[in-house]
């Protein structure tokens, strides 16, 4: 049977304060907005919330050099801007404690830093935006060494027990 939507709702809000989750609602102008969404299509993205955290977990680990590198002329264009597009993001303890240091560096308000990081990262165009909307790849190289130990061990494991025997049929030929 379908949960209800209150069943569904207190299931999400018991989650949320699992994870120490904190729901950020920022009013930024029609035009970010329109470029959040562009950054997303670019980076195959669906969800705004995804976009805007890989976006401060991006800034906060390259540093205080590259948020002004990217959005220094942004942050202070947004200081004093109407805005009236509402965005939201749940952010968990840690993607909100980079966004308090990244306001820390700039001396501005989270919807200050979003705005300035999505106009600024969507001014790069394209090719260079996606290194700041796309999710991290973590690469895996096994060594030679742990290659061969593994063989071995797998070999051995096979040796000791063979698994299933296939039996080839029997033809009988008629007299």
């Amino acid at each position: 049977m379908a949960m209800s939507q209150q069943a569904r709702d207190e299931k999400r809000r018991a989650k949320a304060a699992k994870l120490q989750e904190e729901d950020l609602r920022l009013k930024v102008r029609p035009g970010t907005k329109q470029a959040l969404l562009e950054l997303m299509e670019w980076a195959g993205i669906e969800e705004q919330g995804e976009a805007m955290t890989l976006m401060i977990h991006h800034i906060e680990a390259l540093g205080h050099h590259a948020l002004f590198r990217i959005a220094r002329h942004e942050i202070e264009a947004h200081r004093n801007v109407a805005r009236s597009e509402p965005l939201r993001l749940s952010a968990r303890k840690r993607t909100d404690q980079h966004l308090r240091t990244i306001c820390g560096w700039a001396d501005a308000s989270a919807s200050q830093i979003i705005e300035a990081l999505i106009h600024g990262i969507h001014a790069l165009g394209r090719l260079h935006a996606a290194k700041f909307v796309t999710p991290p790849r973590h690469e895996i190289s096994i060594s030679p060494r742990l290659a061969l130990a593994f063989d071995r061990k797998s070999m051995l494991m096979i040796q000791q027990d063979p698994g299933d025997e296939v039996f080839a049929p029997t033809i009988q030929r008629s007299a």
